[in-house]
This record gives C-alpha cells, structure tokens and sequence, in this order.
C-alpha cells in the first residue's frame, strides 16, 4: 500500500466501523476484515499476518473484544470516545 493509501486505511478504521463500510461485523474491526477492505478498494492482497504487521506500523493494537456493559453511562462512553481520539492523534504524531 501507499503512504496515502494507508493514511486513508487508518483514518477510515480510526473514525469508521465495518458495517459503514459493507461489512456485516457492527462495531470491531479485525485484520481479516481490514485485509479483505484493502483487497476490495484498493487492490492490494495481504494474509492476515501481513495486515497485523500494517495495522501495527500504523499504530494500532490489538484486542480481544469481551463483553459489553448493559447499564455503561452514554457521558462517561462520549468523554472517554473525545479523550481517546485525541490519544490516538497524539500517538500517531510520535511516531
């Protein structure tokens, strides 16, 4: 992928979520997910394996979704959303 392709990529996973993209997951992006994206728009075949080793040059880590809090307070959820983004930004600024 390009420079720009990829800045692309990590904006769209950044403020994105698969299913506005046409995928059927709702909220979690995976490296299969991301791999079968950038096979589709731009052409560009990756295994997995070599998807994880772009998303992680990009910044991004890798979790294990769990569980889902039922009763999680929406303010508290936007704040962290706000505070989290600028992280990210932050993050990738360093590298």
């Amino acid at each position: 992928m390009t420079d720009k392709q990829e800045d692309e990529l990590l904006d769209m996973i950044i403020n994105k979520r698969p299913v506005d993209m046409g995928f059927p997951a709702s909220f979690n992006w995976t490296a299969k997910i991301v791999r079968d994206y950038s096979k589709k728009v731009h052409n560009v075949k990756y295994t997995i394996s070599g998807m994880t080793k772009v998303l992680k040059r990009l910044g991004l880590s890798f979790t294990r979704p769990t569980y889902t809090l039922a009763k999680a307070d929406p303010g508290k959820q936007k704040k962290f959303k706000e505070d989290f983004k600028k992280l990210k930004k932050t993050d990738k600024l360093r590298n």
